[in-house]
C-alpha cells in the first residue's frame, strides 16, 4: 500500500469527524497537494530467465507394438 494513500485516508477521516477544527483548512490544503502530486513511475520487475519448454528426446520405436499380434487370430 502506498504511503500517500494512507495519509490521504487519515486526512479525510479527520476532516469528516472535525470539519470545524481550526486546522481543517490546513489539512484540506495538504490533501489537495497530496492528490496533485505526480505518482512515481513503478519499476517493472523482470522475471529470471525466459520460460522454455522442456525438450524431450525422440521416442524410440517399439518393435513389439509395430508387429501384428498373432494371438488374436
Amino acid at each position: 500500500m502506498k504511503d500517500n494513500l494512507l495519509i490521504e485516508n487519515a486526512i479525510l477521516a479527520f476532516l469528516h469527524h472535525y470539519p470545524d477544527h481550526k486546522w481543517a483548512v490546513y489539512y484540506a490544503d495538504l490533501l489537495t497537494r497530496i492528490r496533485n502530486e505526480q505518482p512515481k513511475t513503478a519499476q517493472v520487475r523482470k522475471r529470471g530467465r525466459p520460460a522454455k519448454r522442456q525438450r524431450k528426446a525422440k521416442a524410440s520405436s517399439n518393435s513389439s507394438s509395430e508387429s501384428k499380434d498373432e494371438s488374436t487370430n
